[in-house]
């Protein structure tokens, strides 16, 4: 009986994948990869990557080993996959995409693993981390795998074939003079045969460089999707045993207790002055010689970090301690509802730095990153409660999936920009030292979707500031974009908005001049 374990697998073994041959297996991954150039080349990520989802996970499903069933914690993965991909047809933002793609990728990943019968979220962290460092070194070398298997498929379609591929060749070589010999005549006696074929010749549309360049793309997406094949397609995964070693019983209840109270008396006398100064209003000045202002609007960024450590502490803690006795569960709580009013002062802080300078990107993810921390505290409150602590990095990595997903519904740049100028338009009351301008550069460089937002606020703005948002949208936003319809594998609603936004206020916007630096050139029509 053959070896079942993936890592003994021949090559022959390797590529015969349950229910599919290699001579099946390599033209679909060829396929893929010459779809995926199509969907992808000289095009901006939209529509495009949930098609290519959607038939990656597709073909992972159909290739998986027969009597395979997803574990019923699983389920989720291919859904929430799909999701991720269909995010960027919402969102263009740069931020967004940072996480959304590698997100996207990891769970297209984890769907594989799940099609092929082996469950995942049930995973301890430490099997679940080398189960993702095994996967990911053969999704890489997936490609290699099935190139070495090409041999293998072409010797017996030779030795059947006999003389037939050669026969082929010389047929094709001796029509091609006479393929161009009719061409000529047909493009020369029909307008619209002609014009298909000077599309489809057009020595500008494919270059040499084009060609170069689909080519490595699509054989890069097959490669990788040869990879994601293989896995969904395995017959079995290895017994890993766990990495990490059993640590429970390392450190007394006793030992880990008097730790937490001691972190927890620090974190108590923090609350005690964060509800004293920062939430009563006490004298600031006499007790730091800071303003209120000066003393609320520093350190946030210092209590997100105190956060995420306490979540490492009460994790590691949870991993070796020996017994959970009464005081050890009461001071782990004790220190999560303290922790909690942290993230509330963090949260309190950013929002008085926002009232004084406005909205930024970096600020709106900050308030994002508290709000994962303020749900992630909660959920540490349950785990702790009911002894399941080892579900607190599961729930974590959901909860950032929930957040990312929400973000992406919230739209970050179109609600930055909504903001910056509500305070200036509306009159929001702002404290005596607010910044009260309107950075105009910035919201325009915010992008395609805050342009519906800035044109839209447009009329609304005083006459200088109008003058100068005009002028930076004519210059930034219009001049150099292309009106016509896009690409639909790009489809992305951000930047049809935007274009949108944009032909609805194109002869208004073509009244302001062109935005010059003041040290620097003009920038040409």
């Amino acid at each position: 009986m053959r070896d079942q374990t993936f890592d003994r697998l021949t090559s022959r073994q390797l590529v015969g994948i349950d229910r599919f041959s290699p001579g099946v297996l390599l033209p679909v991954t060829f396929l893929f990869g010459a779809l995926a150039q199509w969907l992808f080349y000289g095009v901006p990520l939209g529509l495009n990557l949930a098609l290519a989802v959607i038939g990656i996970l597709i073909l992972c499903w159909a290739l998986r080993p027969a009597g395979a069933r997803v574990d019923a914690l699983d389920r989720w993965v291919a859904p929430v996959a799909v999701i991720f991909a269909f995010l960027p047809t919402l969102r263009s933002d740069l931020m967004l995409l940072l996480f959304d793609v590698p997100a996207m990728l990891v769970l297209v990943g984890m769907a594989a693993v799940c099609f092929a019968g082996v469950p995942v979220t049930r995973r301890a962290l430490d099997l679940l981390v080398v189960l993702g460092l095994v996967v990911a070194g053969r999704i890489v070398s997936g490609g290699a795998v099935l190139l070495a298997a090409l041999p293998e498929v072409g010797r017996p379609l030779t030795r059947r074939a006999g003389g037939r591929i050669a026969s082929i060749g010389i047929g094709l070589a001796l029509a091609l003079p006479f393929l161009v010999v009719f061409g000529a005549l047909f493009a020369s006696a029909d307008a619209v045969f002609s014009s298909a074929l000077r599309n489809a010749f057009d020595p500008k549309r494919w270059s040499i460089g084009e060609v170069i360049g689909r080519t490595a793309l699509a054989f890069a997406f097959g490669w990788i999707a040869g990879g994601v094949f293989l896995v969904a397609g395995r017959p079995s995964v290895p017994a890993f045993s766990p990495v990490i070693p059993r640590l429970r019983g390392l450190v007394s209840p006793t030992a880990a207790t008097t730790m937490l109270v001691a972190v927890d008396a620090l974190f108590l006398f923090f609350v005690g002055l964060q509800i004293a100064y920062l939430f009563g209003g006490l004298d600031t000045l006499n007790a730091t010689g800071l303003t209120y202002s000066e003393y609320a609007r520093r350190g946030f960024f210092e209590l997100i970090a105190a956060a995420l450590v306490v979540g490492g502490l009460i994790f590691g803690v949870e991993l070796v301690v020996a017994r959970r006795s009464r005081p050890y569960v009461l001071a782990a709580l004790t220190l999560v509802l303290a922790t909690l009013v942290v993230v509330g002062s963090a949260a309190y802080r950013m929002h008085l730095y926002q009232l004084a300078y406005g909205w930024t990107e970096q600020r709106f993810y900050a308030l994002a990153g508290i709000a994962w921390l303020g749900a992630g505290g909660a959920v540490a409150i349950a785990c702790i409660a009911r002894d399941a602590t080892r579900w607190l990095v599961h729930a974590g990595g959901v909860l950032g999936l929930g957040v990312a997903v929400a973000i992406n519904v919230l739209g970050p740049t179109g609600f930055v920009a909504r903001q910056n100028l509500e305070r200036v338009v509306a009159g929001t009351a702002l404290p005596a030292d607010a910044y009260r301008g309107l950075d105009v550069a910035y919201l325009v460089s915010l992008g395609d979707g805050a342009i519906p937002t800035l044109v839209e606020y447009l009329p609304r703005l005083d006459p200088r500031s109008r003058e100068l948002l005009g002028s930076y949208l004519r210059t930034y936003a219009l001049e150099p974009r292309d009106l016509g319809a896009p690409a639909w594998q790009g489809f992305s609603a951000d930047r049809e908005r935007a274009r949108a936004a944009l032909i609805g206020a194109l002869e208004e916007l073509r009244g302001f001049p062109l935005y010059c630096p003041p040290f620097g050139a003009c920038p040409r029509r």
